[in-house]
């Protein structure tokens, strides 16, 4: 409906050369996940599949019609977005504390069943918030009005708290460029007595998230539901999806990935990841597995080519904002759901329309340069 409704407004100005021109990446993906469906078995997961990935044709529609991301027009979206993490996440700890006084357990303030009352898997929802937290640094850092520094500082350390809560070690590795960006440049530059308070919030940030894996760490018994413990037993499934795919070059099949990993699993004694029907965990290999290497060529159009241009335009806080679905890649297959192929491709596209050989028809978001 958002998509008809953007063509409507747009009317006779609609470009499919510039449109095409922006998304073009995001459309070869999508092409290439439809026609792994001739080749698949279970040709209902694989629609399933397709229906999920359908953002990243509708979402370049979308961003089209609405004329590009100024800078304030950025600016409004960001607060809006963090405004409503900012009221899930408060839903979230009250429900964990309501539930905690009930059952006297714990383990309610933490992964999956923190999240649950937002309906929203914890690792997308860290994400959520690793994004929040990094702009909110840059705005901090470079453009917020003094006025409002206390509470976007108490927001920021909020959100921080989120993530502890939901988040995992990929989710701490993923800030560790933010962070470091945000030291380094302190250190070889003039200091004011914001970017001080800003580099004091960060290194406290950073002190927290290694006192709180080394403590769960220590008590990974007492943590049954696998808060912080993300990083299990990855390396076995890795190589048991690349062992299983039987067609390096265009793989099982878009809808096959499911049956065919649950079979090699049960074929080499791993029936407890059978009975889970766990993925890879690696998006990379997950295409490479269902696609093959077709399908993992296209995916890293998909993640490379924002990288690229932020580089080449010198976009500083684009090269931050896309950096974590790299790390998100290696350790979790973050397009299986909704809410990680929606927000891939939303960011994608602002970084994408900031190039000038795709920017026609749309205002250039204008951000700090090096």
């Amino acid at each position: 409906m958002i998509v008809v409704l953007s063509l409507l407004l747009l009317g006779q100005k609609v470009s499919i050369k510039v449109l095409l021109n922006q998304s073009w990446d995001l459309l070869l993906f999508f092409l290439i996940l439809t026609i792994g469906l001739i080749y698949s078995t279970d040709f209902k997961l694989g629609l399933r599949q397709l229906e999920t990935s359908l953002s990243f044709i509708g979402v370049p529609v979308v961003v089209y019609g609405l004329g590009g991301f100024s800078k304030e027009r950025m600016n409004s979206a960001f607060y809006a977005f963090a405004l409503g993490a900012l009221v899930a996440g408060l839903i979230c700890i009250i429900n964990a504390a309501v539930s905690f006084t009930k059952t006297g357990d714990y383990q309610v303030f933490f992964y999956n069943q923190f999240t649950q009352p937002v309906d929203s898997h914890p690792t997308y929802f860290a994400y959520y918030l690793i994004f929040i937290i990094t702009f909110g640094l840059y705005f901090l850092y470079y453009d917020l009005p003094k006025q409002f520094f206390g509470s976007a500082v108490a927001a920021l350390l909020f959100f921080f708290v989120l993530l502890l809560l939901t988040g995992g070690q990929t989710a701490f590795i993923s800030l560790l460029l933010t962070f470091a960006f945000f030291i380094s440049k302190y250190s070889l530059e003039e200091k004011t007595r914001r970017e001080s308070l800003v580099v004091t919030l960060i290194a406290t940030m950073l002190v927290s998230m290694v006192v709180v894996t080394i403590f769960f760490r220590n008590n990974e018994q007492f943590f049954s539901t696998g808060s912080q413990n993300d990083y299990w037993e990855r390396m076995a499934l890795w190589k048991s999806a690349i062992a299983a795919n039987t067609s390096p070059l265009f793989g099982v099949g878009t809808g096959d990935y499911n049956l065919v990993l649950n079979e090699y699993y049960r074929g080499h004694q791993m029936n407890h990841f059978a009975e889970e029907n766990f993925n890879s965990h690696n998006q990379l290999i997950q295409m490479y597995f269902s696609n093959g290497l077709v399908g993992l060529f296209s995916l890293l159009l998909v993640l490379g080519r924002p990288l690229y241009v932020s580089v080449t335009q010198r976009n500083l806080l684009g090269i931050l904002l896309y950096f974590p679905f790299l790390m998100y890649g290696v350790n979790e297959v973050f397009l299986g759901r909704y809410q990680g192929v929606v927000f891939l491709a939303l960011v994608h596209q602002i970084l994408v329309s900031q190039h000038p050989d795709t920017s026609a028809a749309i205002e250039p978001l204008k951000v700090n340069k090096l």
